[in-house]
């Protein structure tokens, strides 16, 4: 019986050199040639070939052919000599043979005086070392195996130059001594070397042949596997009889059939194996090929990658037409390197493609051509970065200066056509400078090389030149830019708004010349009575006076266009904050220069003038996170243009938490980028920044929106995305929960508590102010009054059903009459209760302005009457409002869902204040929570998605060391974070915590 191959060893070998010379196929005549030169008294053999070609094997096999009694093989791999001086170097070798032959090793001991010079060492050689070797060899001959050898020369330095001629000297003087180097470096590039060899027998080890293929195939397992004829071709049309690739492959096989435990002896081997073998045989050949992808020139490498895609298709394409589209120039290197490569056995000539069908499934699986391509970058580096910073010097200056920047920005290129980072920089001020049709060629090539890296660059200047040419009125020639951007991206919202403007352009146009005509045909009577000019006019006034919807705003005086503001780094989304370092790194941004714009976004974070800005840092973390490669997305909505100090708050926190993950390494060296939109608290332009925002699958989350109404209008494109959203601000009970989550309580919380609070204060009567359409004002009224009436008994003025009479929305709403109308009622209400939206903010302060007013001028006159309690919504925990309105607002009341005074807040409160250089408020911690819940949900999956992260949030689980203080877990039916509400007063002018009254 067979021994089965479950008890078995891989009788094949991987990644050690083969020392037995029954495992070594196909290199029998090979030996016997090496044996017969070095009987013949050949000094110096060299052996080359590529890397992992069997050479080290060749090397330990030669004794096997000669007589031991007449040579004594000596072996020394240079692999670690790289570096070393000249005696290190002659310390191993020496080293080894004084091992080898039992000799005393401290008589080499001087060979490592780093002082000693080139007179010093051969003296040494001379008069120490040679004589107890010649001694020891007793007449027989000594062959030293110098594996690696092309390590010593590989930078062909003085002291590699010096060493070969003291070899070669060596050899010459000393008649039992001789040398078998081997080097897998091609030798046209080691002239010293082949000139230190010259007369020397070479030898090139090659690929096997079928014959000598086949045998290493089925010897080694022949009592285990059986091959059928078919697999054998198989394997070698995969391998081409690479001996390295060949064990490999049949070594996986062997596991493979090990693994199924079939029970046959021996196992047949079908062909299908081969096929199922190959991913695993890329994996177990990994540290084997890289070493030969080492070997390669940067030009080699492109030119490889070229042909490796090339053979894709199935008529082989020109490896060099494929590298030009995309984009490259094909310098003289690149056509140099197919037949360098050729040379050195790697491809076959006709047609051009890779000799060893793995290696070729190995590079493309390993190192994308696209990615390749970018290296080239480094090819005359030096010289081209000299050029640049002169360029960039020039353009900072004149006109005439800014001619001379491009031409030193075209002199770069001359030196490497192919510096993308530099071919970007050119086209940017191309486009600056309005030269359109230079910009887009040189957009377009970057295009090629990256289509998705690029995309958005290119889609810039098509914009530019696009909307360009709209106000030169060049509407065929704009329309063309747009119908290329959607060639790009076939759902492009800009461009088909654009294109939607230029037909109304060109419809308005027609329109205005028709009207014109009409008004040209006017009767005579007109004229006559002096008509016709305020007739235009108003015609043309009609025309510029109709406003844009929400969302969109006026372009050259007529025309509405889309203002979205989405931003990772490229603009800032607050323009009245001024930073002139912040606004160069905004330009590296889009420059993609991500390094520079980190350093300036660092530089602009730490102005000591300015409260530290939380753009800023996000943007500084983006930058670094695009430059770590593969980061973690999310996107954070904030009111930045109509509420930026809200805006602000909230980006602290989620600043804070972005920068804390990605200080702390991220998840498996992925970082969190941060893009920031701006929703204008507006429900129109919430909804189409969601639009725009799930389109980018690459956001794995949303943290926003500021209000409930913006968020009520986005949700459903979320949801029908599938896309998570975690609230940290929005508290309306109106919310569907499929994909909304919130770092907060509802309002069902909050109008709980505080209709619980009034009760306590004996409070039996108030009068509500809201604004009934809107989401978070009227759900704040509602739940108060439900609980205020139906649970405690209390009354409210008109029944608070709907705010109907106390509508701050209401254009008619008149403070001061309002606030008067409360004391005319014979049993006037105890309390004022400000519920109002964001946006009519300010109307709540003149109303508790106006209350503190008519109370002071009543008592003046000798009236008895008070002031009445104020209870709030939280919307009203604003510094700014505070300062604005202290004096009106002392006494009143609010809960919040956090506050830095509280006791489980403190740690996080004096955190955040290090940080921001100020207080902060519940905005900024329920937005770290927020964040933080989203960090949580990345670290239950390998490979965080959309997916996952929705899947995992109800998982979450934080505890208040990862927080702002509450332990973060959400309601598996509200998908709520459970928050203890804190009351909080207005005292001496500041926020203060209360206690609640037993």
């Amino acid at each position: 019986m067979c021994p089965n191959s479950q008890s078995q060893r891989s009788p094949y070998i991987i990644g050690t050199a083969i020392r037995n010379i029954d495992q070594l196929f196909g290199r029998e005549n090979l030996l016997r040639t090496i044996a017969d030169s070095l009987q013949q008294d050949a000094k110096f053999i060299l052996l080359h070939g590529q890397r992992r070609i069997g050479k080290s094997s060749v090397l330990q096999n030669i004794h096997h052919f000669v007589s031991p009694d007449e040579f004594v093989f000596v072996s020394c791999d240079f692999q670690e000599h790289g570096h070393a001086t000249l005696g290190q170097i002659l310390y191993a070798i020496a080293k080894e043979i004084f091992e080898h032959l039992n000799l005393d090793q401290n008589i080499l001991n001087p060979l490592l005086d780093l002082s000693a010079d080139f007179r010093s060492i051969r003296r040494i050689v001379n008069n120490r070392i040679l004589p107890p070797i010649d001694e020891a060899l007793n007449n027989k001959k000594l062959v030293l195996l110098l594996d690696e050898f092309d390590v010593v020369n590989q930078n062909d330095t003085e002291q590699a130059v010096e060493f070969l001629r003291f070899l070669e000297n060596l050899v010459r003087q000393q008649e039992y001594l001789f040398v078998i180097a081997v080097v897998g470096r091609y030798l046209n590039a080691m002239p010293n070397l082949v000139q230190s060899f010259r007369g020397a027998p070479f030898y090139e080890i090659g690929l096997l042949d079928n014959n000598d293929a086949k045998r290493l195939i089925t010897q080694p397992a022949d009592k285990i596997l059986e091959y059928q004829e078919k697999t054998i071709a198989e394997i070698l049309k995969v391998s081409s009889g690479h001996p390295f690739c060949t064990q490999v492959l049949c070594h996986e096989i062997f596991q493979l059939v090990r693994n199924q435990n079939n029970p046959t002896n021996p196992t047949i081997v079908v062909p299908n194996y081969v096929v199922e073998v190959i991913p695993d045989a890329i994996e177990s050949s990994g540290g084997g090929l890289d070493s030969i992808w080492k070997g390669l020139s940067i030009s080699e490498k492109v030119v490889i990658l070229a042909v490796a895609e090339a053979q894709n298709s199935h008529t082989i394409q020109n490896p060099l037409k494929l590298l030009e589209s995309y984009g490259l120039v094909l310098t003289n290197s690149l056509q140099e390197a197919i037949q360098l490569l050729i040379d050195k056995g790697f491809l076959d000539s006709n047609p051009v493609k890779i000799k060893v069908e793995l290696v070729r499934i190995w590079l493309l699986q390993r190192h994308p051509l696209r990615d390749e391509i970018r290296s080239l970058e480094i090819l005359e580096e030096e010289n081209v970065n000299q050029l640049l910073f002169v360029a960039r010097s020039c353009w900072m200056g004149d006109k005439q200066q800014q001619d001379a920047a491009l031409a030193i920005y075209e002199q770069a290129l001359k030196l490497n056509p192919n510096h993308f980072s530099t071919i970007l920089e050119l086209a940017e001020k191309h486009l600056q400078l309005e030269n359109f049709d230079k910009a887009l060629k040189l957009y377009d090539r970057v295009d090629k090389l990256d289509r998705i890296g690029y995309q958005e660059e290119f889609i810039k200047a098509l914009d530019r030149y696009g909307h360009w040419l709209i106000t030169q009125r060049n509407y065929i020639a704009a329309k063309q830019q747009y119908e290329k951007i959607l060639q790009i991206q076939r759902e492009n919202s800009l461009a088909q708004n654009k294109l939607a403007e230029i037909k109304a352009y060109q419809n308005n146009n027609n329109n205005k010349a028709n009207l014109i005509q009409q008004v040209l045909r006017l009767p005579i009577l007109l004229i006559s009575l002096g008509l016709i000019g305020g007739s235009v006019s108003l015609i043309f006034g009609i025309l510029l006076a109709n406003s844009c919807p929400a969302g969109q705003e006026k372009n050259l005086g007529i025309f509405c266009i889309n203002s979205l503001k989405i931003s990772s780094g490229d603009r800032t989304l607050f323009p009245d904050i001024k930073n002139s370092d912040r606004d160069k790194g905004i330009q590296s941004f889009k420059n993609r220069n991500y390094k520079e714009a980190e350093d300036y976004f660092k530089k602009a974070f730490a102005d000591k003038n300015n409260r530290p800005d939380p753009e800023v840092l996000i943007y500084q973390n983006n930058a670094r996170a695009i430059q770590q490669g593969n980061p973690l997305t999310l996107a954070a909505i904030v009111p930045a243009t109509n509420i930026t100090d809200s805006a602000l708050e909230r980006l602290r926190g989620i600043a804070q938490a972005q920068n804390q993950f990605n200080q702390g390494g991220g998840l498996n060296s992925r970082l969190l980028e941060i893009v920031i939109g701006d929703d204008n608290n507006n429900e129109d332009t919430a909804k189409r920044v969601a639009e725009e925002l799930v389109k980018d699958k690459s956001i794995l989350g949303v943290i926003g929106h500021g209000s409930s109404d913006a968020t009520i209008a986005a949700l459903p494109t979320y949801t029908s995305a599938n896309l998570a959203i975690i609230s940290p601000t929005s508290t309306s009970t109106q919310f569907p929960k499929q994909v909304f989550f919130r770092a907060i309580n509802s309002n069902k919380v909050t109008g709980k508590n505080l209709a619980e609070y009034a009760w306590k204060q004996n409070l039996k009567k108030v009068i509500i102010f809201c604004n009934p359409k809107d989401s978070y004002s009227n759900t704040m009224r509602e739940e108060f009054r439900i609980n205020f009436m139906a649970n405690l008994g209390a009354e409210i003025v008109d029944g608070g059903e709907t705010c109907i009479h106390h509508n701050l929305a209401d254009p008619n709403f008149n403070v001061d009459r309002e606030v008067q109308d409360i004391f005319r009622n014979q049993n006037p209400a105890q309390a004022i209760v400000l519920f109002p939206d964001t946006q009519h903010l300010e109307i709540a302060g003149k109303i508790a302005k106006a209350h503190k007013d008519l109370i002071d001028t009543l008592q003046r006159t000798g009236s008895n009457i008070q002031k009445l309690k104020l209870i709030g919504g939280d919307v009203l925990y604003n510094n700014e409002f505070l300062n604005q309105y202290s004096d009106a607002l002392e006494g009143l009341v609010l809960s919040t869902p956090w506050f830095p005074e509280a006791p489980k807040s403190k740690e996080f409160a004096q955190k955040a204040k290090a940080q921001w250089r100020g207080d902060v408020n519940w905005r900024t911690a329920t937005s770290f929570d927020a964040t933080q819940a989203f960090i949580e949900s990345f670290k239950l999956s390998p490979n965080p998605s959309q997916k996952t992260v929705l899947k995992n949030l109800p998982q979450v689980k934080l505890s208040s060391k990862n927080t702002s203080g509450e332990e973060l877990v959400f309601d598996k039916n509200t998908r709520e974070m459970k928050r203890e509400e804190i009351p909080i007063m207005v005292k001496n002018g500041k926020f203060v915590v209360i206690a609640e009254p037993n």
